[in-house]
C-alpha cells in the first residue's frame, strides 16, 4: 500500500453503510439491540420482531433502548422467571401480572417480587417459598411480619433459619 493514502470514512458514510445493513441486523435479536443501543441511541423498529422472540434482549431493550413498556416482548419475557422479576420491577416498577406464573414456580423470585415489586405478599409464590427454609423465613420476616405456615415444616428441618424464626418471629416461642 505504499504510496496511496487510505482517507477514513465519514460519519455518513458510515452510517450510510450501516443502513443498508439493516435487513440483516435486523434479523437477530443482540445485533438488533446493539445496533440500537450503540448506533441509533434510541428505537429500531425494524429489529424488535427479532428482539420480541428473546426474553433477554426485550428486557434490555425494554429498560435501555424504549425506557418504558416493550408489549411486543412481553409473552417471551413472561415464559422467564429472572426476566419477568427484572421487566416488573425495572421497567414496569410494578405487576407484570403475565409473568407471575413463572415466578411463582421459583423461590428466590417468588420472594424477591413480592419484597421488591408488589411490596406485600405474593400468592401465588407462597407454595414455592414454603419449600424453601431460608426464602420461608424471610417471606415471614420482610412481607408477613408474622409466622408462615406453610413454610413452618419447611423452617423448622434447619438449624439455622428454625432459630431466627422462633427468635424474630415466634419471639421466644
Amino acid at each position: 500500500m505504499r504510496g496511496k493514502t487510505m482517507t477514513k470514512p465519514s460519519e455518513q458514510e458510515v452510517l450510510k453503510r450501516l443502513r443498508s445493513a439493516e435487513s440483516a441486523i435486523s434479523k437477530d435479536a443482540e445485533s438488533s439491540y446493539y445496533y440500537a443501543l450503540n448506533i441509533l441511541k434510541g428505537r429500531f423498529e425494524k429489529g424488535e420482531s427479532a428482539i420480541s422472540k428473546d426474553a433477554e434482549y426485550s428486557y434490555y431493550y425494554a429498560r435501555y433502548i424504549l425506557k418504558g413498556r416493550f408489549e411486543k416482548g412481553e409473552n417471551v419475557i413472561s415464559k422467564d422467571a429472572p426476566y419477568s422479576y427484572r421487566y416488573a420491577r425495572d421497567v414496569l416498577k410494578g405487576r407484570f401480572e403475565k409473568g407471575e406464573d413463572v415466578i411463582s414456580k421459583d423461590a428466590y423470585y417468588s420472594y424477591r417480587y413480592a419484597l421488591y415489586v408488589l411490596k406485600d405478599r405474593f400468592e401465588k409464590g407462597e407454595n414455592i417459598i414454603s419449600k424453601n427454609a431460608q426464602y420461608s423465613y424471610y417471606y415471614a420476616f420482610d412481607i408477613l411480619k408474622d409466622r408462615f405456615e406453610k413454610g413452618e415444616d419447611v423452617i423448622s428441618k434447619s438449624a439455622p433459619y428454625s432459630k431466627l424464626y422462633k427468635e424474630y418471629i415466634i419471639k421466644g416461642g
